[in-house]
């Protein structure tokens, strides 16, 4: 039997309108209420990108928060966490040095907010403050919580950037290269990128801290997701779901690959095993 499902955001999740479907809500608060099955977002999004998403569901995925790819797990009942990485000032200025000059875009997540010196295409949501220059405003504030570094670009130079990242940053690691796309009011925006963490910062790692904490076995986990963010989390689970406008390499290791995040294919997707299939659990 199931106990637990990670669901991914960005592209799963959440529409490209950055939306939560009426069907997704109602399949997950079902579900949770029948089946007593533990609902936890599973993301690469700062923690407090994910307070819209918490109000939209509601009780039913409140509990439990993997964010900035695991990076970060809170306990969101008892206010307290389980886990808390952060990337160094240190480390921090001399990424902004080498990124820049390798012609990508980045994206700090802190605790509160992300900051980015970049045009209003990388102001991925409410929560981004645009400021002058980063490397000046990590020199004159005191920010000690970012959890992960988004670098975005075209495929040849993130892939330059990820060899160099293992030169000069040994002690941070990086996903591999993803797709982000938003819809903003019809006008459509999309990049190619990755995030930096600390080492061993993975959706897979912070899934297994997790489930050991609430004595869950790996069997008895589902994933959901999309990017290649997501490939680590199949690693950690019994039944691993693709959606349909999932990564290519992500489809080849699912068990059963959903329609897309445009389409409720998270809704489809747990409809499928809870009910149409209870076989599978």
């Amino acid at each position: 039997m199931y106990k637990m499902v990670m669901i991914d955001l960005d592209g799963t999740l959440l529409n490209d309108k950055k939306q939560v479907s009426k069907r997704n809500v109602e399949m997950i608060q079902r579900i949770q209420a029948e089946k007593n099955v533990l609902f936890v977002i599973t993301t690469g999004k700062n923690i407090n990108d994910i307070t819209q998403v918490l109000e939209t569901i509601g009780d039913s995925i409140n509990q439990y928060i993997i964010a900035s790819n695991g990076a970060i797990i809170k306990d969101n009942v008892k206010q307290d966490y389980l886990v808390k990485k952060y990337i160094g000032q240190d480390q921090i200025l001399k990424m902004i040095d080498i990124y820049k000059k390798q012609h990508l875009k980045g994206i700090f997540h802190t605790h509160e907010i992300q900051l980015t010196d970049e045009n209003e295409q990388y102001q991925i949501n409410q929560n981004t403050k645009l400021v002058e220059n980063l490397k000046k405003y990590y020199l004159e504030n005191e920010i000690s919580t970012t959890s992960m570094i988004s670098l975005c670009g075209n495929e040849r130079d993130l892939k330059q950037m990820k060899e160099k990242l293992k030169v000069e940053f040994p002690e941070l690691d990086a996903t591999d290269i993803c797709h982000f796309i938003v819809d903003r009011d019809k006008e459509i925006y999309e990049t190619k990128y990755i995030d930096i963490m600390k080492k061993d910062c993975t959706k897979a790692n912070a899934i297994k801290i997790l489930a050991d904490h609430l004595d869950i076995n790996k069997e008895e986990i589902i994933v959901i997701g999309d990017g290649a963010n997501d490939i680590s989390m199949f690693e950690m689970s019994g039944y691993k779901i693709a959606m349909g406008n999932a990564n290519n390499k992500l489809k080849e290791k699912a068990d059963y690959i959903t329609d897309s995040n445009n389409q409720d294919g998270v809704a489809k997707a747990l409809e499928e095993i809870f009910y149409k299939g209870e076989n599978k659990a």
